[in-house]
């Protein structure tokens, strides 16, 4: 796994201003792995995610985290429910936080996020 290089994950999703003076956002493409995890009531295999810190699609974009809250679906023993979904990660080192919450359940579960840029995966 790619050690995340002092911060460069700072220089990610600042607005930029166009010459009209229009603030313009730059979407910031992660891609982090989480190990598999469990608790008393839930498992959850490993996986690869990718996410678009997009402040329009609901991310909060601060000098040292990123941010989402909000819902999501998720599946257990087969039938669809909803969710609180919470992600953080940091700017500095790449590490992420996810807890996913149901029916007064949760599950939390740390992993490591890269930069990827517009051709994919970077390595």
């Amino acid at each position: 796994m790619q050690v995340i290089r002092n911060g460069f994950l700072s220089l990610l999703a600042l607005g930029a201003l166009t010459l009209e003076g229009h603030a313009q956002t730059v979407v910031a493409a992660l891609e982090c792995d989480f190990p598999p995890a469990s608790s008393d009531d839930w498992n959850m295999a490993a996986a690869t995610l990718q996410y678009f810190v997009d402040p329009a699609g609901g991310w909060k974009v601060e000098q040292d985290s990123f941010s989402f809250d909000g819902p999501t679906n998720i599946t257990i023993g087969g039938k669809d429910r909803a969710a609180s979904l919470s992600i953080t990660i940091s700017r500095q080192s790449g590490k992420a936080t996810k807890t996913l919450s149901s029916e007064r359940k949760s599950l939390t579960i740390s992993g490591e996020c890269r930069k990827m840029d517009s051709s994919g995966r970077k390595f």
